[in-house]
């Protein structure tokens, strides 16, 4: 068993799925962590999903609920819930059942070789093709402006250590995306093969515009180039109405 886990989940729309996600993590973590806790970040659902959360946050004393006061996006609801992580090791996963909870011991062992972070790739992805070719636009803005190597790859599926967490956390750039940010503080990273399965609840928020989008903010913030800093925005990376800690 390890020591301690943290895992952190931003959530949208995502009622169906959240009762079977925390039923399947809730058996895998007691098995492999001496303490652990569930952050579940509501990133202003418009179905009843933070209701939910509140029901089952009543029956889970390991369970950590924050609804955001406004949409701020997957990559901000997980910056927030790292604000809240208490232990040693912290994972982040989507909300839709694609990332499987017995994986996380995969990525656990893989943690083991001494990484500070190790990232979950799936060898066949279960995304529709827009979402696949946004992967490849990413991964090619991640080998060009943040420097990554070649024989990387990132996902939302990962294991951070605590003290490389900490270093995360003081960052403020206003749009947030986790990974460049971690490739600003390290390169003692590591992939490990995990099992990917296909959507099983609701439909994919990502369409071509968004993809755009995401693909010129990341060239914006968090490239070298310092003539984009008159675009970079100052405003808040997140802001919670409610929560339960």
């Amino acid at each position: 068993m390890w020591s301690s886990g943290s895992i952190v989940i931003p959530v949208y729309n995502s009622i169906d799925s959240l009762d079977e996600l925390l039923d399947r993590l809730s058996k895998v973590l007691k098995e492999i962590f001496i303490e652990y806790e569930i952050i579940l970040v509501d990133d202003y659902s418009t179905d009843n999903s933070f209701l939910k959360m509140k029901d089952m946050y009543k029956r889970n004393k390991n369970l950590k609920i924050i609804r955001l006061e406004k949409n701020f996006g997957q990559q901000n609801a997980i910056k927030c819930g790292f604000e809240f992580a208490t232990k040693e090791f912290i994972i982040t996963m989507d909300d839709d059942l694609q990332h499987q909870p017995k994986e996380i011991i995969k990525i656990m062992e893989k943690m083991d070789e001494g990484y500070d972070v190790v990232y979950g790739i799936a060898q066949k992805k279960e995304h529709n093709f827009l979402r696949n070719v946004g992967s490849k636009m990413t991964n090619f803005l991640f080998n060009t402006i943040c420097h990554k190597p070649k024989d990387i790859r990132v996902s939302s599926f990962r294991c951070i250590k605590k003290n490389t967490l900490e270093v995360i956390k003081k960052d403020r750039t206003s749009f947030v995306y986790i990974s460049a940010i971690i490739f600003k503080i390290t390169r003692n990273i590591g992939n490990i093969y995990v099992e990917h399965r296909p959507r099983k609840y609701g439909k994919s928020n990502y369409n071509f515009s968004k993809l755009i989008s995401l693909f010129l903010k990341l060239y914006i913030y968090y490239s070298d180039y310092k003539l984009f800093n008159r675009f970079l925005k100052k405003q808040s990376q997140f802001e919670i109405s409610e929560s339960y800690l």
